[in-house]
């Protein structure tokens, strides 16, 4: 076995040995000859194409060239290729796993925004067509139909919001209010409630109460900023139904709706105009599946990461729940869904 074999076999000891998830009994487990060969292919192609000017047994190469591997690596068209780089470049990095620390977690955290892109490759090689859900096309066209139609306004701007803003039912919960009276609240009634907080020249979502809050308590509230064309549809719904301050968006017998309100009125909008009934969860499922079908993946990752910020939620579980496949989550349901890992 050459030197580079045993760096690769010996970096790989120490990560067994470092992972919680490894039984004590594979702790010492070898890398497979196919593996091996993989792992020496790999970091001696990368040696070469860099034309690296140190010993390749001396580890520090892969600290000075830091910045030359890292373009290098992203610049391969395969997640999986990618992966395979910087598998071997961590492991080798483990053989002293205190010193080389941080480069460790510099491209661990490559890695990790590679993994999101290998799983969302994955999605799109399935090209599975669920026939439980609509296009984006389709659903932008139910709520350019919904604006036509007065009767209909409360539904309308629910589905413009989540549309943007993709929420779950507390959308339902919303409570209008202008700057100068929120200012006058008290700290529990403020975080007591979701609000719509109208400011001289902005409109403002701020959330206290929704699904998966307590994995975000260090976060509360969180706060968007409405923007185009959410924000002069809302005004208009607002000054047309006479909503006052510090009273709900969306009444039901003068008082905010329950998320089963929601889920009944999204329903029975959506089922009257589609061929089927829509949900919060599942217009979440439409925004993500169309973010991952039209875009690249570094583009849809940055996208999905972005409106899981907005609904409280990781991009691994958009990933695993959201993206294509059948598993849609329904907001009623318990918290095994979104929850998961929620506090990482």
């Amino acid at each position: 076995m050459t030197d580079l074999e045993n760096l690769i076999q010996n970096g790989k000891t120490q990560q067994n040995k470092l992972n919680p998830k490894i039984k004590d009994a594979d702790k010492d487990k070898k890398l497979s000859t196919l593996t091996l060969k993989q792992y020496t292919t790999t970091i001696n192609k990368l040696y070469r194409e860099l034309n690296i000017q140190k010993e390749i047994n001396n580890l520090l190469w892969l600290e000075q060239y830091k910045e030359d591997i890292t373009k290098y690596i992203l610049t391969l068209n395969s997640p999986n290729t990618m992966k395979t780089y910087l598998s071997v470049i961590i492991t080798l990095l483990n053989n002293d796993d205190k010193k080389y620390k941080d480069l460790i977690n510099y491209y661990a955290n490559i890695s990790k925004e590679n993994y999101d892109n290998i799983k969302i490759q994955v999605k799109k090689d399935k090209a599975n067509d669920d026939d439980k859900i609509i296009t984006l096309k389709e659903y932008d066209a139910l709520i350019q139909t919904l604006s036509k139609n007065n009767y209909y306004d409360k539904e309308y701007i629910m589905f413009l919001i989540l549309r943007y803003y993709p929420i779950r039912n507390e959308i339902g919960s919303f409570i209008y209010i202008k700057n100068i009276d929120y200012q006058k609240l008290d700290k529990l009634s403020i975080q007591s409630n979701n609000w719509i907080l109208e400011k001289s020249k902005s409109i403002e979502m701020v959330r206290y109460k929704f699904k998966t809050a307590k994995f975000y308590a260090n976060k509360l509230p969180f706060i968007h900023t409405i923007e185009q064309p959410v924000k002069t549809a809302l005004k208009k719904y607002i000054k047309d139904n006479n909503i006052t301050s510090n009273t709900p968006l969306f009444p039901i017998q003068d008082k905010p709706m329950t998320e089963n309100q929601v889920s009944h009125r999204l329903a029975l909008v959506s089922g009257k105009y589609l061929q089927v009934k829509i949900s919060t969860s599942s217009i979440f499922k439409i925004l993500a599946c169309d973010v991952v079908k039209n875009n690249s993946n570094d583009e849809a990752r940055k996208l999905l990461t972005h409106y899981g910020n907005i609904r409280g939620t990781n991009i691994t579980q958009i990933i695993e729940y959201y993206v294509n496949g059948n598993k849609i989550i329904q907001d009623n349901m318990s918290d095994n869904s979104d929850n998961i890992g929620e506090d990482n």
